[in-house]
This record gives structure tokens, C-alpha cells and sequence, in this order.
């Protein structure tokens, strides 16, 4: 199942952010909780965490986009249970 990394609400309003670094190459392996991206905010660097474990299949938005609260910066294929995890 492919899953969303997503730009979350920072509080910036409706003002755009900018991606100003992936962390993760496409193809790469994470973990739930790893640090996937950086944004921007004026003065302050908001760095991304990736909410689930397995493969990021596609980054959505290049290095110094303008994105919004919402807006998919990259997708992830979930890593199959091991046979000691539950499906």
C-alpha cells in the first residue's frame, strides 16, 4: 500500500512553505519516525518525519518548492510484516 508523506500544519497559515532539502533518496529504505525532508519557514528550518516504514517510491516535489499545508511531497511503499509482525 502506498502511503503519503504529506506537509503538515506548522503554522504558517496560508502562506507558502519551501522544501529546502530531501534527507532520503527515491529507492531508499525508512522507518516510522525517520527524518525524511526539511521545510522553511521564514527563519526556521521544519524538519519531516515519515509516519510509516518501507520504501519512498516517489518524491512528488523538487528541492525549493513552493508548498502548502496538505500538498504530498513524496509517496511510500509499506514494507510486507515479517513473520514476526502482524500483518
Amino acid at each position: 500500500m502506498r502511503i503519503p508523506i504529506i506537509v503538515p500544519d506548522v503554522g504558517s497559515g496560508e502562506e507558502p512553505l519551501q522544501l529546502c532539502g530531501w534527507l532520503v533518496d527515491e529507492g531508499d529504505m525508512v522507518l516510522a519516525g525517520d527524518l525524511v525532508a526539511e521545510l522553511l519557514i521564514p527563519g526556521i528550518t521544519v524538519e519531516i518525519m515519515s509516519e510509516a516504514s518501507g520504501r519512498l517510491d516517489a518524491i512528488m516535489k523538487p528541492i525549493d518548492a513552493a508548498v502548502h499545508v496538505g500538498d504530498v511531497l513524496a509517496w511510500i511503499e509499506d514494507a510486507p510484516a515479517t513473520p514476526d509482525e502482524p500483518a
